[in-house]
């Protein structure tokens, strides 16, 4: 409980070095590149391109999904996911990345994953502006739930944010744990319904949905997805609202634990 205790008051005594060093992370960024900014949209849109022609296009022939087009229906799932991505990528190597420049000063590590993945958010923000945006044209706005959206939105960053310093903790202490993460998230964009629509289905498929559904991300995206076409917030009131945050307590119990006892050996693995 210690450990806990301890990254708790990090978090909370250092929150505006979080917010200045996220704004900084944003900055940084694309401070070297002629149109700046402008990248954070132009990523994410090649990737888009891509799905779209191969998915939309491609495999379903355009087809709409229960009445929404497969673009704006994909785009749901997949802003949403590009934040978690880079959050999974970014946190995992964070203070890694970082440990050279802060061994030396007194600076509260288990920090560091929290400012990278608000950095994350933060153009997140920008993307989702854009979606909501997008949306409203195609499907209006009655059936959007708002409440539900930014509760999603919030659920996903505190979920990223507790699975960066788990992540980056192992990651600092064996760098095979990087390696395996970067592999385990491209898998992960497949298992996830992102670009395909999940279905009960029966027999061994009803047992594939269930081992699907222990994904913690599964949440998360059909959440943005539910409140942004949909506008219900059933599965906030289900049991699966409880395994999620149920999963996000033990990983912040097990990470916290492992960052604190191995933090002051941190340097040792660089």
């Amino acid at each position: 409980m210690n450990s806990i205790k301890t990254v708790l008051q990090e978090q909370i005594n250092n929150l505006s070095l979080i917010f200045r060093l996220s704004s900084y992370e944003t900055r940084k960024e694309y401070a070297d590149s002629q149109l700046g900014v402008i990248w954070v949209f132009l990523n994410p849109l090649f990737q888009i391109a891509v799905y779209w022609i191969t998915f939309g296009t491609g495999i379903r022939g355009g087809a709409p999904v229960n009445g929404i087009p497969f673009l704006i229906w994909m785009l749901c799932g997949l802003i949403p996911w590009f934040f978690i991505s880079n959050s999974i990528m970014q946190g995992s190597s964070s203070i890694f990345n970082r440990i050279g420049t802060v061994s030396k000063m007194n600076f509260p590590l288990s920090i560091i994953p929290t400012y990278v993945v608000l950095s994350r958010f933060n153009t997140h923000v920008f993307m989702m502006g854009v979606l909501f945006i997008g949306v409203v044209i195609s499907q209006g706005f009655d059936q959007m739930n708002i409440i539900a959206l930014i509760y999603f939105m919030i659920a996903g960053l505190i979920f990223n944010i507790v699975l960066g310093l788990f992540t980056s903790t192992l990651s600092t202490m064996i760098r095979d744990i990087h390696l395996f993460i970067q592999s385990f998230t491209r898998m992960l964009l497949y298992l996830t319904p992102i670009l395909w629509e999940p279905s009960r289905g029966s027999g061994a498929s009803k047992i594939l949905f269930f081992i699907m559904k222990l994904n913690p991300f599964y949440y998360i995206v059909e959440g943005y997805r539910g409140a942004l076409l949909y506008g219900h917030s059933d599965i906030i009131f289900s049991k699966y609202t409880v395994y999620f945050w149920a999963v996000l307590i033990i990983i912040f119990t097990i990470g916290s634990i492992f960052h604190i006892k191995f933090r002051k050996q941190f340097v040792d693995f660089l």
